[in-house]
């Protein structure tokens, strides 16, 4: 008994191992730390001594990404289908809702641009912490010295899981959102948007990079895009014709928290965080920094 109760003690004693998972869905799923004990200086630089395209600045290994990417691309798809089917079910309140086309496009508005831009909003809000230094400089004016120029190197080269998350669930949305551009014919342009969109937050994780500014450019700037998504609705070109005159206080609603979130995040937020973006990757660019190797073609 006693001898149970020794080895139960120095158990709760030893640090929880976490090793990658194959399917990414939970916040825990992204905290890694699969170095052993014993190799202290391969643990200390865990980001330098694995390939960076697979393995990033320390999270979960490309594998892992690739298919939690595809699961929730599969998600989206299935999520898209039954927004069709509950938006049939009411088609018969309006001969706008009876048309297949405008329902297929406000389900993809609604299950897909909606819902992921609202997830990567949900994600950066609830991990706020992890870029709480460019919020407290922010809020204070400018006047603060939480982004001092010294920990740059910190800012640009540590890893979030936060982050990581958010990234993953902003690839996917690019993924899908490409194949619906090309579906639906929006344009070549919003090709173009996607594959840039998409390249940035593949970079972000691997070879990884800024996941303390990635809060910001993935998720609390998508805020007002989120919005956005749903009073695209009402565009007679990319929307459904017709919709502002059965939803006319919709419409209205949605565009005033467009415009007041799109001067919050794009017009303020924005820039004020782009200073500093760059600022930190010329900085990190032109360093000595040891995990600036491998990563500067892609800061560029």
């Amino acid at each position: 008994m006693c001898l149970g109760d020794n080895n139960n003690a120095t158990s709760a004693l030893k640090p929880i191992r976490r090793t990658s998972s194959l399917l990414l869905l939970t916040h825990d799923s992204y905290l890694i730390d699969d170095i052993p004990d014993k190799d202290d200086a391969n643990k200390h630089q865990k980001g330098e001594k694995k390939n960076l395209y697979i393995h990033g600045l320390g999270g979960p290994p490309v594998t892992s990404t690739l298919v939690t990417v595809a699961f929730y691309v599969a998600v989206l798809f299935f999520l898209e289908y039954l927004t069709r089917l509950f938006i049939a079910q009411y088609a018969y309140l309006d001969p706008v809702l009876d048309n297949e086309r405008n329902r297929g496009i406000l389900a993809r508005h609604i299950a897909v641009d909606f819902v992921s831009l609202f997830m990567c909003s949900y994600i950066a809000i609830t991990n706020r912490h992890a870029c709480k230094e460019i919020i407290q400089h922010g809020l204070s004016y400018g006047k603060s010295d939480s982004m001092s120029e010294e920990a740059f190197e910190e800012r640009v080269f540590t890893y979030h899981p936060g982050a990581q998350r958010l990234m993953v669930i902003f690839f996917v949305y690019q993924v899908k959102n490409m194949y619906d551009t090309i579906y639906w014919g929006d344009g070549i342009e919003f090709v173009f948007h996607h594959i840039f969109a998409g390249a940035a937050a593949w970079g972000g994780m691997y070879p990884g990079y800024c996941h303390f500014y990635a809060l910001f450019y993935f998720g609390f700037s998508e805020i007002s895009t989120a919005i956005l998504c749903l009073l695209a609705n009402f565009d007679p070109e990319f929307g459904v014709d017709g919709l502002e005159k059965v939803f006319p206080k919709t419409k209205i609603v949605l565009g005033t928290l467009f415009v007041t979130s799109f001067i919050i995040c794009r017009l303020i937020m924005w820039p004020f965080t782009t200073y500093y973006f760059v600022k930190d990757t010329l900085k990190a660019i032109r360093s000595d920094a040891p995990r600036a190797e491998g990563r500067r073609g892609y800061m560029w």
